[in-house]
């Protein structure tokens, strides 16, 4: 009961959001999106980073980032087939399907982008695209209340 009153606090809302930084919710949309979809991993990229935002920590992130991004999602095959050729390798991981959803900022324009990867070929159903769009609008709404509270005015 304690906790139940000490979650719905605002005094522990305003230590939490001071404690959480956009490297930390990155991270969890990370690891709900690698759970969700089953895949090796999920990555976000985003093309600007400052010190706490996304960076090429790891040889995944680099093979996402290389990627060519188009304004929409993109998905590599679009057909599973079990003889799917190796798109790329991920240190000893060979890459036979990923997709790549852009983020984008306020204004709409393209900052960075979540890229799921795995090492077999599967299919990318609807429900998958909603759910992907879904957790980009997850990010998108992490990234602009950090950038509000980062800018200048909101301060």
């Amino acid at each position: 009961m304690a906790l139940t009153a000490e979650l719905a606090s605002p005094a522990f809302d305003s230590s939490r959001s001071r404690q959480e930084d956009l490297t930390h919710a990155v991270a969890r949309i990370e690891r709900l999106g690698k759970h969700l979809f089953g895949v090796s991993a999920c990555i976000v990229y985003l093309h600007v980073t400052d010190d706490s935002g996304s960076s090429l920590a790891t040889a995944a992130h680099a093979f996402c980032a290389q990627l060519d991004l188009t304004d929409d999602l993109q998905v590599v095959p679009e057909k599973s087939s079990p003889f799917q050729a190796a798109l790329g390798k991920i240190d000893n991981l060979d890459v036979r399907f990923y997709a790549l959803q852009p983020v984008r900022n306020r204004d709409g324009q393209i900052v960075g982008r979540i890229g799921l990867i795995h090492e077999r070929p599967r299919m990318f159903t609807e429900g998958d695209k909603h759910c992907l769009h879904d957790l980009v609008a997850v990010l998108e709404r992490e990234l602009h209340a950090h950038m509000s509270s980062a800018s200048p005015a909101a301060k």
